[in-house]
């Protein structure tokens, strides 16, 4: 396989996959080393393609999202942080990012980036061991989510199935 062979199946490879594909992983499948998976994703981009990198993997935008940012309330607790997560999950969104007015700095962006029950988990893993703080404890107040699915309908059902179990403000 020459390497426009190759960038063309890396191309597929996102293309067909919903949910984002790890470098090391494209590498194997692709018999390179990560480096030259890097150095085609770069040139993959030049050409126009709309290719992110995620602390999960990288994906491209090769279908028409559905966005939509929802206010929830606060967290008691990480049960209720998963909870909300899982509905979202569960019926098929993604959790672009969370989104938090600060009084002083203004709004506060973080990107998540969570596509599925395993994202939910290592993001459940580092809240419980205190890896980091929650934007949310910032400000005691609502916070935002930016949420993303393939179809409208599917943002309807989040958003009815977040409001009927008390999480959106």
């Amino acid at each position: 396989m020459n390497s426009n062979e190759r960038r063309s199946k890396l191309i597929d490879i996102l293309k067909e996959s919903k949910h984002p594909v790890k470098g090391g992983t494209l590498a194997e499948l692709l018999n390179v080393s990560r480096q030259v998976i890097v150095q085609d994703i770069a040139l993959i981009r030049a050409r126009g393609f709309e290719i992110i990198a995620t602390p999960q993997g990288y994906i491209i935008y090769n279908q028409p999202y559905f966005t939509k940012q929802i206010k929830c309330k606060n967290h008691k607790d990480s049960k209720e942080i998963y909870d909300e997560l899982k509905i979202i999950v569960d019926l098929g969104g993604i959790i672009k990012d969370v989104i938090v007015n600060h009084p002083t700095y203004g709004q506060i962006t973080a990107e998540l980036n969570i596509y599925s029950k395993m994202d939910i988990d290592n993001f459940m893993k580092k809240v419980e061991t205190n890896e980091f703080k929650q934007l949310s404890v910032l400000t005691e107040c609502s916070h935002i989510h930016t949420i993303e699915a393939i179809k409208e309908e599917t943002i309807e059902a989040i958003v009815k199935e977040l409001k009927d179990n008390g999480i959106l403000s």
